[in-house]
C-alpha cells in the first residue's frame, strides 16, 4: 500500500512510533515535510536550525533505504496526485497545527493514522480526561507521579519502505545555510550527543538544580530544549537516560528536577490541548493606547528599554536565537507587567526568534507570567533584584550590552 510519513516536529529515528508504524505497514512510501505557518514566520536562526536538522534527517532516512522530500506544494494536493492511501504522522495539540490535520481530512480520501508521542507521558495513561486537567501544575504533578508510569522507548526501524517513482515534485528552496549558534548543532545525533556530554562526560546532571539558573556558562543547564522542540530528541529517551544515570551514579534532587521540568513541558502541552485557540487569545487589559504599546514594544524588541538586565537578555536573543529560562521570565514579566504591553506580542516575537521555540511551552509560559494562564497569580519580577541575584558582578550584562 502506498503511504507517506508526514514529518512534523519529530525529526528522529529513535523512539518514533509514527515512523515505526509507517515502516511496518507500508508497501511503498516516502517521508514528506512541508513548511508550516510557524516555520514561515520564523527569523533566520530558528529557520536555519530546522532546515539543517532536516538535512541531517534526510541522510538518516536514506541510511534506512527511505526518501525524505522537502516539498513546497500543498500536502493534500501531493497526496491526491500520488494516490496515497495512508498518511502516518505525529499528532499535534495546538490550534494551527490541528487545522492542518483537518485540511487533510476534508481534502483527501487517504486514511489518516495519527500517533501521540512527543510528550513524556501518554495521554491514554492519564487518570483524568483533558477537560478535567488540574488548573495548577502542582496538583497535576502529584496525580501523575502517584499514578502514571513513563512508557518504554521503542527502537528505530531497521528499514523504511522504498519510494515509488515520483514525478515533477516542487522542492522547497533552502536559503544559504550558516552557523546559527556556537553551541548548538543540528539533528538527532547532536541531540543524543548532548545528553552524553551533559549527563556522562561532564557529569552536570548531578548539580542541575543548583546551576540551572546560570546565564553565562553554557553547561549550567542541560540545553536539551532545541532538540526537544523539533522532536530530534524524545522526552522518553531523556527520562530513560536519567534513570540509567540514577542507577549508576545516584539519584538526588537534581536528577529529579530534570524529570520535573519534563512534567512541566507535558503540562503545558495538555493546557494547549484543553484550551485550543483560547490559549492564544486570553487578554489582559493594558491602560495604554495601541500607539503607546507599539512604541514600548519596539524598544523591548530592540533592547532599548533602559533596563540593563532586560536589554542584555534581549540582545542575546536577537544575536543568537537563545535566552536562558531565567532571562525569559524576566523579559516576559517586564513586557507584560512593567511596560503594560500585550503579552501576545512578546510570545509572537519569541516564536520568530527562539531556536528552541515550542508552541505549548512558549504560549503557556507567557500566559502564566502575564497572569491569564494557569494559576493566575499576579507575578511581577523586579528585574534589578533579579540581576543582583543572578548577575551580581554584571559580567552577563557587560557581555550582552
Amino acid at each position: 500500500m502506498r503511504s507517506i510519513y508526514w514529518v512534523r516536529d519529530d525529526l528522529r529515528l529513535h523512539d518514533n512510533l509514527s515512523l515505526s508504524a509507517f515502516a511496518e505497514r507500508s508497501h511503498e512510501g516516502v517521508c514528506v515535510w512541508m513548511p508550516s505557518k510557524s516555520f514561515l514566520r520564523a527569523r533566520p536562526k530558528r529557520r536555519i536550525f530546522i532546515l539543517q536538522s532536516l538535512k541531517t534527517f534526510t541522510d538518516d532516512i536514506a541510511s534506512l533505504g527511505g526518501k525524505l522530500l522537502l516539498l513546497e506544494s500543498d500536502l493534500p494536493e501531493f497526496i491526491n496526485q500520488n494516490q496515497v492511501k495512508q498518511v502516518f504522522y505525529t499528532e499535534a495539540v495546538t490550534y494551527e497545527e490541528q487545522q492542518e490535520e483537518q485540511a487533510l481530512q476534508t481534502k483527501t480520501k487517504a486514511k489518516l493514522i495519527s500517533i501521540q508521542q512527543n510528550s513524556l507521558l501518554a495521554d491514554a495513561d492519564l487518570p483524568f480526561k483533558i477537560q478535567n486537567l488540574p488548573e495548577v501544575f502542582t496538583n497535576y504533578r502529584k496525580i501523575v507521579e502517584a499514578q502514571v508510569s513513563v512508557r518504554s522507548t521503542v527502537l528505530a526501524p531497521k528499514k523504511l519502505p522504498v519510494a515509488w517513482e515520483l514525478k515533477s515534485v516542487r522542492e522547497f528552496q533552502i536559503d544559504s545555510l550558516f552557523d546559527f549558534h556556537p553551541h548548538i548543532q543540528p539533528g538527532e545525533k547532536a541531540g543524543l550527543a548532548r545528553i552524553q556530554e551533559y549527563f556522562w562526560q561532564l557529569d552536570r546532571l548531578r548539580v542541575y538544580k543548583e546551576t540551572r539558573d546560570g546565564m553565562l556558562d553554557w553547561n549550567e543547564s542541560s540545553k536539551l530544549s532545541p532538540w526537544l522542540s523539533i522532536g530530534a530528541l524524545s522526552p522518553r529517551e531523556i527520562y530513560r537516560q536519567i534513570k540509567i544515570y540514577e542507577d549508576e551514579r545516584g539519584a538526588n534532587e537534581s536528577t529529579y528536577w530534570l524529570y520535573f521540568e519534563l512534567l512541566w513541558r507535558d503540562y503545558f502541552r495538555l493546557v494547549a490541548q484543553k484550551k485550543g485557540s483560547e490559549l492564544f487569545t486570553q487578554k489582559t487589559i493594558p491602560n495604554l493606547s495601541l500607539e503607546q504599546q507599539h512604541e514600548r514594544f519596539k524598544r523591548w524588541c530592540s533592547a532599548k528599554t533602559g533596563d540593563d538586565f532586560v536589554d542584555a537578555n534581549m540582545n542575546e536573543l536577537n544575536r543568537t536565537g537563545w535566552m536562558s529560562n531565567r532571562g525569559r521570565q524576566n523579559v516576559a514579566s517586564y513586557l507584560a507587567k512593567t511596560l503594560q504591553v500585550s503579552w501576545q506580542w512578546g510570545a509572537s516575537y519569541f516564536e520568530e526568534q527562539l531556536i528552541d521555540y515550542d508552541p505549548c511551552s512558549n504560549w503557556g509560559n507567557w500566559a502564566y507570567l502575564a497572569g491569564v494562564g494557569q494559576d493566575p497569580r499576579n507575578r511581577v519580577f523586579n528585574t534589578q533584584l533579579q540581576a543582583a541575584k543572578y548577575d551580581a558582578g554584571g559580567v552577563y550584562r557587560r557581555k550582552w550590552s
